[in-house]
């Protein structure tokens, strides 16, 4: 019998989150530009799709160029970029305020959108609170959302991930900043980012793809794999960054691949 064809020749799409799939923070992981790249060879389209929603897509599209890996800005979702395009299709925004934590990212795309963003006294009483990913998070910034929420501004959430891997270890994510909040305000935040159906099909949409033909790449059970299976993708958790083989035995649903490397794909 001959040699079964690379599973890559399944998908004419791909989906990967950037964290521990692509670097880890400032650190490229091994194998991962030659993968893509090999994609791009074969006239595979690409998305990346991160949660992180910290930096600008400029900002990741500068980055991923000096670990080897062209794209353009149209390649790259962020969380950000979901959350602010989830405002525009649900809610009316013109001259509406909205108090931010979160990085440039978040307030480049929050920018685009018809919110007013807000700070300090006025802040208290925005109409909005939109929460993100913040490496320079006070307590004072805490305070001021809370106190916007408890007037009954709308909490949004750009995602819910706990922690954020670095080359040290996980550090605290957006998602620990949200649930902060949560308990302070009394109150759930609507979060938009992956495992968010918004997101996922969002994510589809931009590369015209189908979700048979789809494949999601990623490193944590509880956003990419659960994500994925959502909207109806094949899925694969690469074991570069959080999740190890022993998380994958208890989890449900359970990833269709797991891999040590990308390039195992091929």
């Amino acid at each position: 019998m001959g040699k079964p064809p690379p599973v890559v020749e399944r998908y004419r799409s791909f989906l990967f989150d950037m964290d521990g799939v692509i670097y880890i923070h400032t650190h490229p992981i091994s194998d991962a530009a030659t993968f893509i790249n090999r994609l791009r060879d074969m006239d595979r389209k690409v998305l990346f799709l991160t949660n992180n929603s910290k930096y600008t897509r400029g900002q990741y599209e500068a980055k991923l160029a000096g670990m080897g890996i062209e794209c353009s800005e149209g390649e790259i979702m962020t969380s950000s970029t979901a959350t602010a395009s989830f405002l525009e299709d649900n809610y009316e925004l013109r001259e509406k305020t909205a108090y931010m934590i979160g990085g440039d990212g978040l307030r480049e795309e929050l920018s685009k959108t018809g919110l007013r963003l807000v700070e300090k006294e006025e802040g208290k009483q925005a109409e909005y609170v939109v929460v993100g990913w913040d490496t320079e998070l006070t307590y004072d910034k805490l305070k001021i959302a809370c106190l916007a929420l408890h007037a009954g501004a709308e909490f949004i959430g750009t995602n819910s991930d706990a922690t954020f891997p670095s080359p040290e270890g996980l550090w605290p994510g957006a998602g620990s900043i949200i649930a902060s909040l949560e308990k302070a305000a009394g109150r759930e935040a609507l979060v938009v980012g992956k495992p968010n159906i918004y997101m996922m099909q969002a994510a589809l949409s931009q590369v015209g793809g189908k979700a048979d033909s789809t494949l999601m790449i990623g490193d944590r059970l509880e956003t990419d794999i659960l994500g994925g299976w959502r909207v109806g993708l094949d899925t694969c958790l690469v074991l570069t960054g959080v999740a190890n083989r022993e998380d994958v035995e208890d989890y449900q649903p359970r990833p269709d691949l797991v891999v040590d490397s990308l390039l195992e794909l091929l």
